[in-house]
């Protein structure tokens, strides 16, 4: 049952996120949550053999298109936050265009937003990593008992896809 619920919300967490940001945050996130699911999509056809999902409704071998869904949450989430952090420590109003000093706040944004998410749907259940193949060892984070290799790989991630969320979200 509990899968159930965390499936259906893989599919309401999209109309939900885009109302919230319309309503509160006077923000139409509706490019940021199609361009994250592009990179979302890329990411899961890539690293497949990595995990196994647990959701019963799936496109290509396990993979759920909630979970792509879902890495548009996680990237529109992340990009916001980053630069929100990034306007706020350098007390501008908006991010300058070419300035790298964002790359910096999208690392930090990938540890505060994307890799709890990535604990929680972990920890419910709706992926397992297939340690066999990650070959995973360098030790849990303390708190999250996650592994050390996923956050690194969060901060790689966001070194990129952040960019990509923010040059193509405008165009959707």
């Amino acid at each position: 049952m509990k899968l159930m619920l965390w499936e259906i919300w893989s599919y309401v967490q999209i109309p939900v996120v885009w109302w919230l940001f319309k309503k509160f945050g006077k923000r139409n996130v509706a490019g940021s949550l199609v361009a994250g699911a592009i990179i979302g999509c890329f990411l899961e056809f890539a690293t497949e053999p990595l995990w196994t999902y647990h959701f019963r409704f799936t496109i290509y071998k396990d993979i759920p298109p909630g979970v792509i869904l879902g890495w548009g949450v996680l990237f529109t989430l992340v990009t916001i936050a980053s630069e929100k952090m990034y306007m706020k420590a350098l007390h501008v109003t908006s991010v300058r265009p070419n300035d790298k000093r964002i790359f910096l706040f999208d690392v930090i944004a990938a540890c505060v937003v994307a890799f709890p998410m990535e604990t929680i749907g972990l920890k419910q259940g709706v992926w397992d990593y297939n340690y066999d193949i990650l070959q995973w060892n360098w030790g849990t984070v303390p708190f999250f008992h996650m592994p050390y290799e996923a956050v690194l790989g969060y901060a790689l991630l966001m070194l990129v896809a952040p960019t990509f969320v923010r040059y193509w979200r405008g165009h959707f």
